[in-house]
C-alpha cells in the first residue's frame, strides 16, 4: 500500500527529535519503501510530491539513502537556452542547482539533500555529482504507464504540451535520431535530449530539441538519514553499499534475500579481466574466479566486512551471477540492472569500446564441444566469448545480517 509522508515526520525523524530516536530507530519507525509518496519542499507555492525509486543502505555508516523522483513535472524549462549542448553543460541542469534548489527547500531540507554521483550512459562525462538531476532514458522501471506524468497547476500555467491529462519530460541523455526534413535535402540524423511523452514512451523530436519551453521538469534528489539498519529493513531491489575497490564504495544490488542472508550483485562493473588462459573445464577452476576469491576479496573488504560475507556452493566467498538470477532480478529492479560501469573502470578503459565495458561476464560454463563462457551485454544479449578475452566483472557475494 502506497502512502503519503509529511515533510514534518520527515524532518523530525532525520533530527531525531521523536521520542526513542536518540539511539538510533529502523524503518519500522520510519518505513519508505519503493513506489511511496514523500512531500518535501515546495514550488511556486505548491508542495512538491516525490515518489521513493531506490534505497541504498550504507551498512558501514548506518545510514540510508532515499532517492526520490518529482510525481508531476513542476515546470516547462528548456534544455539548453543556447541550442546544442550536452547534459553537463546544458542551462537546465544549472538552473536545477541554483534557481530551483534555492527555492524548493528550506535550509532545513537542504541539509539532508546530499550530492548524488550518477552514471550517464550518453555525453563526454559517464559520472556526474549534482544535489539535483534528472532520470537517465533507461532509469528505473519506466515501463510506458509507469513513465506518465501530469503536470503541476503552475507548469500549466507556464505552457507544458499536455495531451489527454498527461505531459512530456526531459531526461539527462542526449540521442541521435531521424527525422523528416521539408524542402531541399530532405531529412537526416538529429541529436535532441530523449524526452519521455505523453503515452510514456519516447517522445519525437520537437523543431527546437534544446530550446522547446513545453516540455516538463522532473527532478530527482537523493535524502539520507541515520538508521539502525537490520534484516528486516532490506528488500530484494534495494541497493547495499558494502566495501571498497580502486578507491571508491561498491554498491550492490540485492537480487535474492532468504531470513538473514542477502544475495548482492555488484552496481557496476569494478574491472575488466579474462575469464582464463589455461583452458580450465569449470568456473571454480578460471584465472577470474581464482582473482575473485583472492586479489578482489582482499582488498575489497575490510576485516569487519569480512565477516558478514557467507561462502558459495564453490566454497568460496565471491562468484559471478547465473543467468537465472538475471531473469529474475531484471524484473525488481529494471533496465538499471542491465548497465553500467563504476568510474574507476571507465578511466582505465575510455579509449575501448564502451559496449564492451557494457558486456559483462557470468559464472555460466563452456559449452562441451568449445571454449565458450557466457556473458550478458547492455542489450541484454546472451553471448558466448573467448575465455581469453576481457570484459567487465561484476562480483556476486550473499552476506550475513
Amino acid at each position: 500500500m502506497k502512502r503519503v509522508i509529511s515533510i514534518m515526520i520527515i524532518v523530525a525523524m532525520m533530527l531525531g527529535i521523536l521520542a526513542g530516536c536518540n539511539d538510533g530507530y529502523t524503518l519500522k519507525d520510519f518505513d519508505l519503501d519503493v513506489g511511496d509518496k514523500v512531500i518535501l519542499g515546495k514550488y511556486q507555492d505548491e508542495d512538491i510530491e516525490w515518489e521513493v525509486m531506490s534505497r541504498n543502505f550504507l551498512i558501514n555508516e548506518g545510514k540510508v539513502r532515499v532517492e526520490l523522483f518529482s510525481k508531476y513535472a513542476l515546470d516547462c524549462v528548456p534544455f539548453n537556452e543556447d541550442g546544442e549542448s550536452s547534459w553537463e553543460d546544458c542551462s537546465l541542469r544549472e538552473w536545477l542547482n541554483n534557481d530551483f534548489y534555492e527555492e524548493a527547500f528550506s535550509k532545513t531540507e537542504k541539509k539532508h539533500i546530499v550530492d548524488t554521483t550518477y552514471f550517464c550512459y550518453t555525453g563526454e562525462e559517464r559520472f556526474l555529482t549534482d544535489k539535483v538531476y534528472l532520470i537517465g532514458m533507461l532509469k528505473y522501471r519506466m515501463k510506458p504507464d509507469e513513465a506518465l506524468c501530469k503536470p503541476t497547476k503552475y507548469a500549466k500555467k507556464q505552457g507544458i504540451y499536455i495531451e489527454d491529462k498527461y505531459c512530456r519530460y526531459w531526461t539527462h541523455d542526449i540521442i541521435e535520431s531521424i527525422y523528416a526534413g521539408v524542402g531541399e535535402g530532405g531529412g537526416g540524423m538529429k541529436s535532441s535530449p530523449a524526452i519521455y511523452s505523453e503515452t510514456g514512451g519516447f517522445a519525437a523530436i520537437p523543431e527546437d530539441p534544446y530550446g522547446a519551453e513545453d516540455v516538463g521538469v522532473r527532478p530527482v534528489i537523493c535524502v539520507e538519514y541515520k538508521i539502525k539498519i537490520d534484516k528486516k529493513c532490506i528488500d530484494e531491489g534495494d541497493i547495499i553499499t558494502m566495501g571498497n575497490y580502486n578507491g571508491e564504495p561498491i554498491e550492490w544490488y540485492v537480487i535474492d534475500s532468504h531470513k538473514d542472508e542477502f544475495t548482492l550483485f555488484s552496481k557496476y562493473g569494478l574491472d575488466e579481466k579474462r575469464m582464463d588462459r589455461k583452458d580450465a573445464d569449470s568456473f571454480e577452476d578460471t584465472e577470474l574466479y581464482e582473482w575473485l576469491n583472492d586479489d578482489f576479496y582482499n582488498e575489497a573488504f575490510s576485516k569487519k566486512e569480512k565477516k558478514k560475507i557467507v561462502k558459495n556452493d564453490l566454497d568460496g566467498f565471491v562468484t559471478l551471477v547465473e543467468m537465472d538470477q538475471i531473469k529474475e532480478a531484471y524484473h525488481s529492479i529494471g533496465n538499471d540492472f542491465i548497465t553500467g560501469y563504476s568510474k574507476a573502470c571507465y578511466d582505465a578503459n575510455k579509449k575501448k569500446d564502451l559496449l564492451e565495458l557494457d558486456t559483462w561476464w557470468t559464472c555460466e560454463e563452456k559449452y562441451k564441444d568449445n571454449k565458450g563462457f557466457y556473458v550478458y551485454s547492455v542489450a541484454r544479449m546472451i553471448q558466448k566469448v573467448n575465455p581469453d578475452e576481457e570484459f567487465s566483472v561484476r562480483p556476486v557475494i550473499t552476506i550475513k545480517i
